[in-house]
């Protein structure tokens, strides 16, 4: 399997320096949405506007039809944007929705089509497959996760799949049970990953693209991370077979290898998010990759409230390299823009979202002084 997977990353080199050195005019705005977790009020999905030469940001529209909406995804057409909905469908069960909204103008204003249920308590996460066929979200509280077929108008249909997840971990805290956090399809959209903070571990599922069901992949059911680390959120590489996984308990950063042919994965190093000589709570959020492929970037919430940064080496093994301190308290989500340009951090707790300029040349964090003021940001979609 090594040997394929090097085969595999001396394929894509000759991509990845395509990746790293084109260049492309640079826009003058790029818009992208915002979703606050703030149940108290009526349109909880922002359109913002990011001018491209300043950096600055503001708010151009919001859009009513979901509350809530802690969490985003972006169909591939980008004709459609699918969204966490804490209104509840059914309040016996507790649990909540998920709702589809279409895209009615260049510029990228909302209308509310339709919901259905999370199929469990505490959705928190929601992805779409790389065809644009189905949806796929994670619900924290119950621990499953669900699959949902979409129609040709973009409407979600009932789920056509719903697995519930077991298992703990040594945190008598946090790992009582399974708690699902984030599920995504993988590149090529054969295997769907979904990480698991109560069970410590990666599962991987195999995709039956015309069924929607998920059935554990039988080449690798899952990774299993070190005890206590709770695996919260996942990302892959743009073009090498590499992804990153951030653990929210113990505040590290996997590299892992990934093969796409199998779905297996296996790990290649482990980081600390902070030095050494820090003390305190610290749970880490989100993590993304840099569009040119070459650094990897965690947020940190609680006790940190920073933005790390590492440099992915050619073997797929991690770097810490900064940490950014003083970003907006509780930074829940941050992106990136589709050019690279600027980080965008959104401070549940702040209230507000920061810019940040990516250093081209080192991959790190320059402080602009823009912010933007907004409710609980809680996730940011670019829509390029």
């Amino acid at each position: 399997m090594k040997t394929l997977q090097r085969l595999i990353a001396l394929l894509w080199l000759p991509v990845m320096a395509i990746a790293c050195t084109t260049t492309t005019k640079s826009p003058e705005k790029i818009f992208f949405y915002v979703g606050s977790s703030d149940g108290s009020i009526e349109q909880s999905i922002f359109l913002c506007e990011l001018d491209y030469s300043s950096g600055q940001a503001s708010i151009v529209d919001s859009f009513p039809g979901s509350k809530a909406s802690s969490y985003l995804a972006l169909s591939p057409d980008k004709d459609f944007i699918y969204a966490i909905d804490g209104t509840q469908s059914d309040p016996r069960k507790k649990h909540s929705s998920v709702a589809s909204f279409r895209v009615t103008d260049p510029e990228g204003r909302l209308e509310m089509m339709n919901r259905q249920s999370s199929e469990g308590r505490g959705p928190c996460h929601i992805s779409c497959h790389p065809d644009g066929s189905h949806i796929f979200v994670a619900n924290y509280s119950e621990g499953s996760i669900a699959a949902y077929p979409l129609g040709d108008d973009g409407s979600i249909s009932p789920a056509s799949d719903i697995i519930q997840h077991t298992g703990s971990g040594p945190d008598t805290r946090r790992q009582t049970k399974a708690y699902a956090h984030h599920i995504m399809p993988d590149p090529a959209g054969n295997y769907i990953l979904a990480t698991d903070l109560g069970a410590d571990k990666v599962f991987i599922y195999k995709f039956d693209h015309e069924s929607g069901k998920l059935t554990p992949n039988p080449e690798q059911a899952f990774l299993k991370t070190e005890p206590g680390a709770g695996p919260r959120h996942l990302a892959f590489h743009p073009t090498q077979p590499f992804l990153f996984i951030v653990n929210e308990l113990n505040g590290t950063l996997i590299s892992c290898s990934y093969d796409q042919e199998t779905g297996r994965m296996e790990e290649i190093n482990t980081v600390s998010n902070l030095p050494a000589d820090f003390t305190g709570n610290n749970y880490p959020a989100a993590v993304r990759v840099h569009p040119g492929g070459q650094y990897v970037y965690a947020s940190n919430r609680v006790g940190d409230n920073s933005i790390t940064v590492f440099h992915i080496k050619d073997s797929g093994a991690v770097e810490r390299i900064q940490v950014m301190k003083d970003v907006p308290a509780h930074p829940r989500d941050f992106n990136i823009d589709p050019h690279g340009k600027f980080l965008l951090v959104a401070g549940q707790q702040g209230n507000e979202i920061e810019i940040f300029r990516i250093d081209g040349n080192t991959g790190k964090l320059i402080r602009t002084g823009q912010k933007i003021q907004m409710k609980a940001p809680a996730c940011i979609l670019f829509r390029e």
